[in-house]
């Protein structure tokens, strides 16, 4: 059983998001989590395979799991990019209320076609704190619409090109399952 996706069969995780067409005849609520994956990666269905972790995981795993593959496939990010990426892993490492705002608010300024932009979504949206003006009144997330800032976060990275499409599926894949299993990549060593 892995560990961050702790349940014996799919149902629960697949009960969350609509699977497509075709990974509806591949991926049965009785499968395990890693049969289904597995499934999902090797048949290459990306979205589907991006949604199962981005619904199955806790949100703080799941943005870890985030960060690890844009770490893969991203290259050079500049000073901005780096010092985003490194608020988003202190986040992981101590989820508090004062980052999270911090990152919602950058997460507005990069938006929409961004994925480090959708990555601070993620992290903005994970359920803990307002979603709402900071003088506002409290306005909470729906629930697991983090999920929504995960596949932002990947699937923006996916490319033009097939050999793109595939360097992203596989790092997903990867990361994915190292978390899944309870690593910390990138974050906690």
């Amino acid at each position: 059983m892995l560990r961050k996706i702790p349940f014996e069969t799919s149902a629960h995780v697949i009960g969350r998001f609509a699977l497509s067409e075709d990974a509806e005849q591949l991926v049965h609520a009785d499968m395990s989590p890693e049969l289904a994956l597995q499934t999902l990666h090797e048949k290459t269905l990306f979205v589907d395979l991006v949604h199962y972790f981005a619904h199955g995981m806790p949100p703080r795993e799941g943005v870890c799991w985030a960060l690890a593959v844009q770490g893969d496939l991203l290259c050079e990010p500049n000073v901005e990019e780096q010092a985003l990426r490194a608020q988003v892993a202190q986040w992981v490492r101590d989820p508090q209320e004062g980052t999270r705002v911090a990152l919602m608010q950058a997460a507005e300024a990069r938006g929409h076609e961004d994925p480090l932009g959708w990555l601070c979504n993620a992290v903005a949206w994970n359920g803990s704190g307002s979603i709402g003006p900071i003088d506002g009144p409290v306005v909470l997330p729906p629930a697991r619409l983090h999920a929504s800032g995960l596949l932002g976060a990947i699937a923006l990275l996916a490319g033009e090109t097939e050999e793109d499409l595939a360097a992203a599926r596989q790092a997903t894949y990867n990361r994915g399952m190292e978390v899944a299993h309870g690593g910390w990549p990138g974050v906690i060593n």
